[in-house]
């Protein structure tokens, strides 16, 4: 099990060549989708993820599973700055990628299907011909000669359709390969990220700049410091009280307030049925408390983990203050204001 963590350290590697090839060329392929997605499939479990580091640091020298660490460590890191500091792929060039894989086959098939359909006269004649000599006065030279026409015209035909069901089946796999990808993990993956960084945290502590190491990457330097606390417990605890069970599902006070927060934490928080309306004015609301230059970052990170189109926020957020708000939005509206106000 420990040996998946050396596997892990160049898939992770791979994973950021394709971000940082994609944020450069702006090129996307089906094979990169399939690794996004695969790769996401295999670590997506956080338990044997710590259970192959712990086995790594019980059988390893304290020197060699720390090298192993942090190498996994910088790559994680890389992967969690690219993704918060660039756009990358959104649902419409997977979708594009995926149905451009799945439809690969399209032109050989209407080109083999025309080579098909025109064999199809000739051998519709042929068998006439072969049928209704039986009916007319012929000689057996005829008779074989119509035979050997026939069945040369059937071989032929035969022969291309199967082609043609060799290219339908290559068809149907290939659809059925594409679909299987078509979702998009990379904001899964970015929180996964955090994840495997607390689990590392617990075996080897964050290195700090030394004085003789003034040329430190700023990509290591921005993700080890220390996550912020964008809302107080004070102000989430008001919040849960009121949301939960209500806009959110259920969920408890820690892992609602490390949520609000962009922390890692074990439970999502998940929008109750007709509830997006008002969770957009909420969000409206609390970012409305940040300092400008966390605004933007807060709200588009937690847009990302609700699962809200930044085009549907801008335009429902203000609906429970709009001028004629329905009843149930007049209430919202009403209890977010003794909490904000």
């Amino acid at each position: 099990m420990a040996g998946e963590i050396l596997i892990m350290i160049p898939q992770y590697g791979e994973l950021n060549r394709i971000y940082s090839d994609f944020i450069v060329s702006h090129t996307f392929s089906f094979d990169k989708q399939k690794f996004i997605t695969n790769f996401y499939k295999q670590y997506n479990d956080t338990k044997a993820f710590e259970a192959a580091i712990l086995e790594l640091v019980l059988d390893k020298q304290k020197e060699q599973y720390t090298l192993i660490l942090d190498s996994l460590r910088a790559e994680i890191e890389k992967n969690i700055l690219i993704y918060e500091k660039h756009p990358l792929f959104d649902d419409e060039i997977i979708s594009r990628v995926c149905y451009h894989f799945a439809d690969r086959y399209n032109i050989d098939i209407e080109e083999q299907l025309e080579v098909t359909q025109r064999l199809n006269k000739p051998l519709n004649e042929a068998y006439n011909r072969y049928d209704s000599i039986g009916y007319r006065e012929h000689t057996a030279e005829e008779e074989k000669q119509a035979e050997k026409e026939y069945e040369r015209c059937k071989a032929e035909y035969e022969k291309e359709k199967e082609e043609l069901n060799r290219l339908y089946e290559l068809q149907k796999q290939a659809k059925k390969e594409a679909f299987q990808y078509i979702e998009n993990c990379c904001g899964d993956i970015y929180k996964l990220s955090f994840h495997f960084m607390e689990i590392l945290a617990k075996y080897i502590p964050v290195a700090k700049d030394k004085p003789d190491e003034p040329n430190k990457q700023e990509t290591q330097q921005n993700v080890s410091k220390e996550r912020p606390e964008y809302f107080n417990t004070e102000l989430l605890s008001l919040i849960h009280k009121v949301c939960v069970g209500e806009q959110f599902e259920d969920i408890a006070t820690q892992d609602f307030y490390a949520n609000m927060n962009l922390s890692s934490c074990e439970k999502g928080l998940k929008i109750k049925a007709r509830e997006k309306i008002r969770v957009c004015y909420l969000i409206f609301l609390m970012s409305e408390r940040l300092p400008k230059q966390d605004r933007d970052k807060w709200k588009n990170i937690i847009l990302k983990q609700l699962d809200i189109d930044e085009n549907y926020y801008k335009s429902k957020y203000k609906e429970p203050i709009s001028d004629f708000p329905s009843d149930s939005n007049q209430k919202f509206a009403k209890e977010m204001d003794a909490i904000f106000r």
